[in-house]
């Protein structure tokens, strides 16, 4: 049955739309890959994924598959391809991060896009997309003049880099901030990490090391900033002592929030020797961003 306009652009939009959460996701995981790798590496099921390659690379290796598969849907070129090309990527993160995390929002999202993008790998882009267009071409190239070619592609052209540049500007914003900082400020980038719960210690350790593995990050500063029941983690005792070593050998200095400390009744004196009290450990992280940190809440 053919369909009216209206229903063919219906088409147009679901694909559009549907399109632009996984070149967000991809510009997060290239310009965010310290935080990415964090929740990747603290995933109930991460091991099904870190045997392949370290969870910093299959970060990287994604972000630039969901780049390139969201615009290719954008554009409905080679629609079949970059459909399954994004499936590839959706379903391991689904199976590795999603489940078994708390919630069950994030998991049906993901399930929902799945959907979606089954849709595609088996009808394509529908309508008005690059591979119609392209179709249409080849049937009619008898017909058609090569400067309205020359005019489509490179409005298409204009419409992609317009388009390319509003999706990242928000998502840049903070990074653009830092490389400022960096360009002025000999001592490097700069990392926060808000942490609440004792477990989250080993995340932010781990993110630390990683950073400092990468030789363009050697001369970072990483905080973490401990409060609510995480506080726990810094008394003498608490098990977490060789996690807390660590981090102090691949940079961290740590910070632990005086209204926490109180709120769960511990003494001051009870805290292994290298941390620092804050009075109120979130005014302190707000004061982190005005200085250019790029801030990480576990």
């Amino acid at each position: 049955m053919e369909n009216n306009p209206s229903q063919k652009i219906s088409f147009l939009v679901l694909r559009v739309m549907g399109s632009l959460i996984f070149i967000m996701a991809g510009f997060n995981h290239l310009l965010q890959t310290a935080a990415a790798t964090a929740r990747l590496e603290k995933a109930t099921f991460a091991q099904l994924a870190t045997w392949i390659a370290p969870p910093d690379t299959l970060i990287i290796l994604s972000g630039v598959g969901l780049v390139v598969g969201g615009f290719l849907l954008l554009t409905g070129f080679k629609t079949r391809m970059a459909a399954g090309m994004l499936l590839a990527i959706l379903v391991p993160i689904t199976v590795t991060v999603q489940v078994g995390a708390e919630g069950s929002g994030p998991l049906f999202k993901n399930i929902a896009l799945i959907g979606l993008l089954l849709f595609f790998t088996v009808n394509g882009a529908v309508y008005y997309g690059l591979d119609q267009s392209l179709f249409q071409n080849k049937q009619l190239k008898s017909n058609l003049k090569p400067k309205l070619k020359r005019n489509y592609v490179a409005a298409l052209a204009l419409g992609l880099m317009t388009f390319l540049g509003s999706c990242t500007t928000g998502t840049t914003l903070a990074q653009s901030t830092a490389s400022a900082e960096t360009e002025t400020n000999a001592d490097g980038k700069k990392y926060a990490v808000l942490i609440s719960q004792p477990n989250h210690l080993k995340a932010a350790v781990n993110t630390a090391e990683t950073i400092t593995r990468e030789s363009r990050y050697q001369r970072e500063r990483f905080v973490v900033m401990a409060c609510g029941k995480s506080v726990e983690a810094f008394v003498k005792g608490s098990g977490m002592e060789q996690e807390f070593e660590k981090g102090k050998a691949a940079g961290i200095t740590y910070k632990v929030c005086g209204m926490s400390l109180k709120q769960f009744n511990i003494d001051a004196g009870s805290l292994v020797a290298g941390v620092e009290i804050i009075p109120n450990g979130l005014t302190y992280m707000f004061e982190l961003q005005a200085e250019g940190y790029t801030t990480v809440e576990l």
